[in-house]
């Protein structure tokens, strides 16, 4: 299957007033290891995606747009607006033990956008590195990050063992505030679609007019462990492939996700 490691949907949401000098306020959703053919609006009809697709036919549509093949290349590419080869992140993912990360030296988009007046905020997955605090997402840019720092986790319980050491285990959820970092112990059980489009909502309903948002959405599907809710799995009986069934689930997931968090926009804020 060809994989694209990023779903990027661009969601410009206007400016308050039809002649305010404010900038606009910017929502990108991000899609994790999404297939070409794993949303209905490029043809397939095992999948339905209405609510991608519906963006998707009322945006523009990137049929060239290539990205790296795996996680942590990709999203310093998209960070940092440079190919990873000039940023030393070209070569793999970072490892849950592994202690490195995008260098400090790099200024990465929240960064800038902060200094436009805007307000920033990381819902989701980061894997740019966690093993200094200075690498952490509050420390680059964002003003909140609610989400895990590795590339993969459980769904449900939000936990991760190391790679070489897997005797290593523990929770990778947290709630960072302007530095502040905090693990999040409450949702033990929570599918972490349902937890994130809820935090993007609260998100997105609190910001106050009179400043510019850019919310930095990473959403963790579909990336592996396969987990999906059961319910939604018996939705795709129809798929025979068992891990192509789970898959479908989590893309359904998503896509209720991506609808949720694109209704509110549209209802909170003014689209011209």
């Amino acid at each position: 299957m060809l994989l694209m490691e990023f779903l990027l949907l661009f969601c410009i949401l206007g400016y308050a007033l039809v002649k305010s000098e404010q900038p606009p306020n910017v929502v990108l959703i991000v899609a994790d290891d999404l297939g070409w053919t794993d949303v209905s609006f490029h043809g397939s009809d095992q999948i339905p995606t209405p609510n991608i697709d519906k963006l998707a036919k009322e945006g523009i549509i990137l049929n060239n747009y290539y990205v790296q093949p795996i996680c942590s290349p990709t999203r310093s590419a998209l960070m940092t607006g440079r190919y990873p080869i000039h940023t030393g992140m070209f070569h793999g993912v970072i490892r849950p033990e592994e202690p490195y990360g995008v260098s400090l030296e790099e200024k990465i988009l929240p960064e800038y956008l902060r200094e436009l007046g805007y307000a920033t905020h990381a819902i989701g997955k980061w894997h740019l590195g966690y093993f200094a605090k200075e690498y952490t997402p509050t420390y680059r840019g964002f003003d909140t990050f609610y989400g895990y720092y590795n590339g993969a986790e459980d769904y449900f319980y939000h936990n991760r063992s190391g790679y070489h050491f897997p005797k290593f285990h523990g929770l990778d959820l947290h709630h960072d505030v302007e530095g502040d970092q905090q693990p999040v112990r409450t949702q033990d059980g929570n599918y972490s679609t349902y937890m994130y489009s809820d935090e993007a909502i609260t998100t997105i309903n609190q910001h106050p007019s009179e400043k510019p948002l850019f919310l930095y959405l990473p959403f963790q599907n579909v990336h592996g462990p396969l987990m999906a809710p059961q319910e939604t799995i018996d939705k795709f009986l129809y798929i025979e492939d068992k891990k192509r069934r789970v898959l479908a689930a989590m893309v359904s997931q998503l896509d209720d996700a991506v609808g949720r968090v694109s209704r509110n926009i549209f209802s909170t804020f003014k689209i011209i």
